[in-house]
């Protein structure tokens, strides 16, 4: 089945509750029917404001696999055809508030000869490009999880671009998703305040929340691989029966205000 990330606009805490955070991931759901244009496409794991555009599309066949946290199912190819050249943009991403930012993807090529001919870009107003720097290891009609190297703003509405330069190989990408440090931690730190999470060693699969506002909450509980495992809205508690045992993040967000905490299910 194929796992589900989700775009966090605040904070992820990761397993070892640092202040990196995973502000956008997208594994490009399960497509009922392929190859679909990205416009016509609607099975995105992100919404609004973030936008899927361009000339890639999506498909079903050759799904992700062979690296860590390789999700399968849908996934965008960007096939080697003459001029113009197939694209897709990924805009909407807010990266405003955090620094040391970085990619990764999956990455699938057909051909031996090709490397890294798909380029990959970032912008923060859709105008002045910069080019981010990857080398793809050998061997074809295999999945790569790549890393690039490079500056990568802080923006408002960050963009990413995958353009495929050559006609002479298509190459498929899976399981976006862009880190950062998180600036504002003083935030960090008072939101945690307004948060009562309890139990965190879960034996009944009951997980209760409460806060000064008591107010619709959104939450999501990651693996500590950072797969997202479950997303709700709720106003007091959670029920995470249907989750295995072990240990997980559980994130809670409530009107523009989020906390992360670790929780055992036994």
């Amino acid at each position: 089945m194929k796992k589900i990330y989700f775009t966090l606009s605040l904070l992820t805490a990761t397993v070892l509750f640092s202040q990196t955070s995973i502000i956008y991931s997208e594994n490009f759901g399960i497509p009922a029917t392929a190859p679909i244009s990205l416009a016509a496409y609607t099975n995105y794991e992100n919404s609004s404001p973030v936008t899927y555009t361009g000339t890639a599309d999506i498909r079903n066949t050759s799904p992700s696999t062979g690296y860590a946290g390789a999700s399968g199912d849908g996934c965008v190819f960007v096939a080697g055809v003459a001029a113009p050249s197939r694209f897709i943009i990924i805009e909407g991403i807010n990266t405003q508030n955090f620094t040391n930012l970085a990619l990764s993807f999956g990455h699938y090529k057909t051909t031996n000869a090709a490397t890294n001919e798909l380029t990959v870009e970032v912008s923060p107003d859709g105008t002045n490009w910069s080019p981010l720097t990857y080398t793809r290891a050998s061997g074809s009609s295999t999945w790569a999880l790549i890393n690039p190297a490079g500056a990568i703003p802080s923006a408002t509405n960050l963009r990413v671009r995958f353009t495929n330069t050559t006609a002479a190989a298509g190459f498929r990408i899976d399981d976006v998703k862009l880190t950062g440090t998180a600036t504002n931690l003083a935030v960090q730190s008072s939101s945690k305040q307004n948060f009562d999470i309890f139990p965190t060693l879960v034996s009944e699969g009951i997980i209760h929340i409460t806060s000064s506002k008591n107010s619709m909450k959104s939450v999501k509980i990651f693996d500590m691989s950072s797969k997202l495992m479950m997303s709700i809205q709720t106003q007091k508690e959670v029920n995470v029966s249907s989750l295995e045992k072990g240990n997980y993040i559980i994130n809670i967000e409530e009107d523009g205000v989020s906390t992360s905490k670790k929780i055992i299910i036994k």
